[in-house]
């Protein structure tokens, strides 16, 4: 009897990648050196391939990493109907149950350019709203309006968040212009998704 594709897809299963155990490393360095975790640092709590943190709109080929413990929100591999078997090369997606319209979002290449991203904007929440900036004016000021004063006063967290990432993390490539990155990561990849059928 031949195997159907759909056979096929269920019966991938996914390890976690090795920036996401490097990750859980140093949240466990993190628990028990400086009395946080990973999400203190960085905003979101680590939790893989995790059915509980599903949402109507996460999309049935992503692979939950992590949750932001706001609305739902959390942060996936994208699989592209499990055609990747490397979560490390898969897309991360955003996704926002309570943003209607809008509820998945591409936020990086990979795993190694989320934390790239992270190291440079110091904030994860900036990354779903790329979509709504005209140019790279509108991105610096709506950083600088509403996530700066936050960032500052978090300095000493970053600064020891970013030295364990680099650290720890092999492979990491520092991403300079991140709205020209953002830009051109939405022009590369097409998740196939609409957002309206969610609705």
């Amino acid at each position: 009897m031949p195997i159907e594709e759909s056979d096929l897809n269920l019966q991938v299963h996914y390890k976690m990648p090795e920036s996401l155990v490097d990750i859980v490393r140093i949240d466990k360095k993190l628990r028990e050196q400086h009395v946080g975790t990973i999400d203190d640092y960085m905003g979101f709590y680590i939790s893989f391939n995790n059915d509980d943190d599903r949402y109507y709109c996460t999309p049935d080929d992503a692979i939950v990493f992590g949750r932001t413990g706001a609305d739902g929100d959390h942060f996936a591999f994208f699989t592209f109907n499990r055609s990747i078997s490397d979560l490390e090369e898969a897309p991360v997606i955003f996704i926002q149950p309570t943003a209607f319209g809008n509820q998945v979002t591409l936020v990086a290449r990979n795993l190694k350019d989320f934390v790239a991203l992270f190291i440079n904007l110091k904030e994860v929440y900036v990354l779903e709203r790329f979509r709504f900036y005209k140019n790279k004016l509108d991105f610096m000021n709506d950083y600088n309006d509403n996530y700066m004063e936050d960032i500052k006063m978090r300095e000493s967290d970053n600064q020891l968040i970013i030295e364990l990432l680099k650290e720890n993390i092999k492979g990491i490539t520092e991403i300079d212009d991140v709205y020209e990155y953002m830009i051109e990561s939405q022009k590369q990849i097409e998740l196939g998704i609409n957002n309206d059928d969610f609705a």
